[in-house]
């Protein structure tokens, strides 16, 4: 599922966890139990993992241009439900500073600016559920480097069963669930850096892609039932249909983004 949000006028378009081995989870002291992943702590870093059993993934060197908005975690922001740098590290950077109850596999290489998590068959990354991640109008904001495109299963961004959703599905679509689900077709290039925003407030579910609306269709009530955690790279519950390339600068509003700001959060200039 999906998640993210504010409209306002402008381009409108029809339409720490510490890391464990490998092939191993994190446990409590009782059997069967997993330890919470640690936050981002101050000082705190998270060992760098061993690479997954996929080959290396096309990775990008930041240009010149190609910088992270300076408030990309601006905790000021109250909307802000959850930020994702992924500078070496899963946690939560919004003030609520969510902390994995589950990792596994993680890795990191250069990003659209710094770093950027790397999904490869097997990772897993996991946030319990908390109150905060329902609202009645949100906008997941993303920017994402598939090393491919998927050919049969779906290619999950974010997901957490009723609650906002976003993936890429055969056939170069992508699907955005944010009070409806939308497969909206759109040219994604793997190894290619490519902005997207899902948005709905309630009403009107919007899509956008490197900051143009691509998309936008009736929309029913964001607000989801049920307490499902929330899984980065890998759909809810079965933690299959892996992300396969990097995730970068994710983040989850209470509201809808104003055109300018999904402008702006895509790097164009005159917003």
């Amino acid at each position: 599922m999906a998640l993210v949000l504010l409209s306002s006028t402008g381009c409108v378009l029809e339409g720490g966890g510490t890391a464990a081995p490998r092939g191993t989870e994190q446990q409590q002291p009782r059997p069967q139990e997993e330890l919470p992943g640690q936050g981002p702590g101050p000082q705190g870093e998270l060992p760098t993992q061993e690479p997954g059993p996929q080959g290396e993934l096309p990775t990008q060197e930041p240009g010149p241009q190609e910088e992270r908005p300076a408030a990309l975690c601006e905790a000021g922001d109250p909307s802000l439900i959850a930020c994702f740098a992924f500078e070496g590290d899963p946690g939560d950077r919004s003030q609520h500073r969510f902390m994995p109850e589950r990792t596994r596999d993680l890795e990191y290489a250069p990003g659209r600016s710094g770093q950027a998590l790397r999904v490869t068959e097997g990772s897993r990354l996991r946030f319990g559920h908390d109150a905060a991640w329902t609202a009645p109008a949100m906008t997941i904001d993303v920017w994402i480097n598939p090393a491919s495109l998927p050919e049969k299963e779906r290619f999950t961004v974010i997901d957490s069963g009723g609650k906002p959703s976003l993936f890429l599905v055969p056939d170069g679509r992508i699907r955005c669930t944010m009070g409806v689900e939308r497969n909206v077709p759109h040219s994604i290039v793997p190894g290619e850096w490519t902005h997207i925003a899902c948005l709905s407030d309630g009403q009107t579910q919007s899509l956008y892609v490197n900051g143009v609306e691509v998309d936008r269709s009736p929309s029913g009530p964001v607000l989801a039932d049920g307490e499902q955690p929330i899984h980065i790279g890998s759909e809810e519950p079965t933690d299959r249909d892996e992300f396969h390339g990097l995730i970068d600068s994710l983040r989850l509003f209470g509201r809808t983004l104003a055109p300018q700001e999904i402008c702006a959060a895509a790097g164009k200039n005159g917003c």
